[in-house]
């Protein structure tokens, strides 16, 4: 493992009046000086433990490249010493000792000697090399001719070669084309996995904060700053600015989300606020919920030209999305001190799960550079949840709709089906109990696969969910589902999506900020009815897939629809592991139900844990998922105790296909390749691929 220790390391270079001066002073009695030194490095001091990634960055002069020459021994420091332990690459500068006159070839034997490679290790990974830096019959031509992109891929390829203790790369990989960068950091990101150890020099902010642990700030030679990246960063942006006589200011709040002010303060942002399109407070927004920032300003002096930005930031301090009121044209003009303005952003939350925050500027042209009044990294902090979206992985939402087809011939009836792209013998039900802000995106299209049914009791959202399909597969249904028909209780909330037949809990509405959403406003009455009724009524004899999210009725609701929930394939159901809402069933008895009519637990999808404390950020330790105890994937677990989470079933007759006809195989296949759970489909088809023997 490799480690890098840099202790009170300074460096100072000679400065002479004159080309003279130099000779005088070796000529004079007893080398009288005739210098003065410039100190490029000042008593700089940090640790790179064995594993870890760090990023240096500073303005341009501020010494980072000095310093890494010295960690790699190119130059020695004046004073202080540095360390480093295990075999070390380095990527320092394009290309340092190719020679222009011999080809690619020649150069990697050159350069594997000059690692300390013997002729017999450059041989055996020669074709490595060769394969990784791609560049072709130029790999046997003179290196002159070679673009500086190619001289990259050819440098890191055999800097990387081999697994490195200790890999240092300086701004090379921002030279070259954006598919070898991503392939580049990728080979970097595997051998972080694998423990090495990395300093990496980058004006490239994705970069430093996507990949390093830790970053250090050069600053006039001096440290300035040392910390989590994204903090560094905060404050490294705002320095590019600091010729304005600024004030920039750090801090962090309880929840842990550093908060970094800057800005001359001629016009400030006084309070940024995150709502539904109704105006009522958000802590937890859903996947492509419609939302709204609300920012409120205030002018200390009269401006000639005013500018905000907005934009949002994941947990890392990475940008999703961000604009500014100059590109949108909406320039102001002539603002004058003492008055108030308010801006309000509209956008839908086409956000990954996960945390993230809200960055927010005044400025007076299209950046800060030039004149920044205030600015606001980490303003507020909002979680994003996934409700009623099929499981996705990244930081964004887009719908993805998925169609396979196999070239080879099939034989029989449900491979032609699943495999030619032939439709199944009849439209899959699809029944979406709980259906606001949009469900039914997978399920529409031009081959009409689906016939979906969606539930809401809210008359005005089943209008605008109907407007916004406008599809015959696509039915709205505006009423409520319960365990009988009759007359019942809607407890209206602050949210609407979590409106309930049953009451929220108001000790847990009032103490969890998350759960605020849930908080009782009103209530009115509704008219509701059974699954089984319903379908009885519209002639819906089967359906195949059945997903239930009506905050604490699902266990009532699966009851009352015993008939048609004996004829679905999956089932998708949001359990409760704490109730939020009095009397409510709680995950072990819908488990219970369940199985007792025949499905099996598939898995669970969207863990949502509450925090009475208001940091729901707080990392507390990282979970394993493990698939036949070979395959393992690693999540972080943050704080607080679990609440909710979907669950996914799946008929115990899918598993035992033998008993299936081919049709009913067709549909299924269809089913569970839409839904995203391929290990089911693979059962199906393998046991089709046997003749139909397991």
């Amino acid at each position: 493992m490799g480690t890098i220790v840099v202790s009170h390391v300074s460096k100072a270079f000679k400065q002479y009046p004159t080309r003279w001066a130099r000779l005088l002073e070796w000529l004079s009695p007893g080398r009288q000086s005739r210098h003065q030194q410039k100190w490029v490095l000042q008593d700089i001091s940090f640790t790179v433990r064995p594993g870890e990634a760090v990023g240096v960055i500073g303005l341009n002069g501020a010494g980072k490249s000095t310093l890494l020459k010295m960690i790699t021994g190119t130059t020695q420091p004046t004073s202080g010493s540095i360390r480093i332990t295990g075999r070390v690459a380095a990527l320092l500068e394009l290309g340092i000792g190719f020679h222009p006159d011999f080809t690619g070839r020649q150069n990697v034997v050159m350069a594997g000697q000059l690692l300390g490679y013997d002729l017999d290790d450059i041989a055996m990974l020669m074709p490595s090399i060769e394969a990784f830096a791609e560049i072709g019959d130029y790999m046997d031509q003179a290196v002159r001719v070679y673009s500086s992109g190619m001289q990259m891929r050819l440098a890191f390829s055999v800097a990387t070669a081999r697994r490195p203790d200790v890999l240092i790369v300086d701004e090379a990989l921002s030279v070259g084309d954006a598919y070898f960068q991503h392939k580049s950091f990728e080979r970097i990101r595997a051998f972080q996995r694998e423990g090495t150890t990395l300093l990496i020099v980058s004006h490239d902010k994705q970069a430093i904060q996507s990949i390093c642990d830790r970053a250090v700030l050069l600053e006039h030679g001096r440290v300035a700053m040392e910390g989590a990246p994204e903090a560094v960063m905060d404050y490294y942006n705002a320095m590019l600015a600091a010729h304005q006589g600024q004030q920039l200011i750090q801090s962090q709040p309880p929840q842990g989300q550093v908060k970094t002010v800057s800005g001359t303060l001629e016009a400030t942002i006084e309070a940024i606020r995150l709502t539904d399109m109704q105006g009522e407070p958000l802590a937890v927004a859903f996947v492509g919920q419609a939302v709204k920032l609300t920012l409120s300003v205030a002018v200390h002096a009269d401006l000639d030209s005013l500018v905000l930005g907005c934009g949002i930031k994941d947990r890392l301090g990475q940008m999703m999305f961000g604009t500014n009121t100059y590109h949108t044209h909406q320039i102001l003009h002539g603002v004058k001190r003492g008055e108030r303005l308010e801006f309000e952003v509209q956008f839908d939350a086409n956000l990954g799960v996960g945390s993230y925050s809200v960055h927010a500027s005044l400025v007076r042209n299209h950046s800060h550079i030039e004149k920044n009044y205030h600015w606001v990294d980490g303003g507020l902090v909002f979680e994003v949840h996934n409700r009623d979206k099929y499981e996705f992985v990244g930081s964004s939402w887009n719908e993805m709709t998925f169609k396979i087809r196999n070239a080879g011939a099939g034989t029989g009836k449900a491979r032609r089906a699943t495999e030619d792209g032939e439709a199944p013998d009849r439209p899959l039900v699809v029944v979406d109990v709980g259906c606001r802000w949009g469900f039914a995106e997978k399920f529409v299209g031009p081959d009409r696969l689906f016939q979906v049914y969606g539930f809401d009791p809210d008359e005005q959202e089943c209008a605008r969910l109907r407007e916004r399909y406008a599809n015959q597969a696509v039915n709205l249904v505006p009423m409520g589902l319960a365990g009988t028909a009759g007359q019942r209780t809607l407890h209206l909330t602050q949210e609407p999506a979590c409106s309930s037949l049953l009451p929220p809990d108001p000790a847990l509405t009032e103490r969890y900020p998350a759960l605020a959403c849930a908080r009782q406003v009103s209530t009115m009455e509704v008219e509701t009815t059974t699954l089984d009724v319903w379908a009885e009524q519209q002639g819906v004899h089967a359906a195949d897939y059945i997903k239930i999210d009506t905050q604490g009725t699902e266990l009532e609701i699966l009851k009352g629809g015993r008939r048609l929930v004996q004829t679905a394939r999956c089932l998708e159901v949001e359990v409760e592991f704490n109730p939020i809402y009095r009397g409510q069933a709680l995950f072990a008895e819908l488990d219970l139900y369940l199985r007792s009519q025949g499905f099996v637990l598939w898995k669970l999808s969207n863990q949502v844990h509450y925090s009475s404390d208001g940091a729901p950020a707080l990392l507390g330790a990282e979970d394993a998922v493990f698939y036949d105890d070979a395959q393992r994937v690693s999540r972080p677990v943050f704080g607080g105790q679990l609440y909710w989470a979907n669950a996914h079933y799946v008929n115990q007759s899918v598993l035992d296909p033998q008993h299936l006809p081919a049709d009913q195989m067709a549909r299924d296949i269809t089913l569970f390749e839409t839904l995203g759970m391929p290990d089911v489909v693979i059962a199906t088809r393998q046991y089709l691929s046997n003749g139909g023997v397991e």
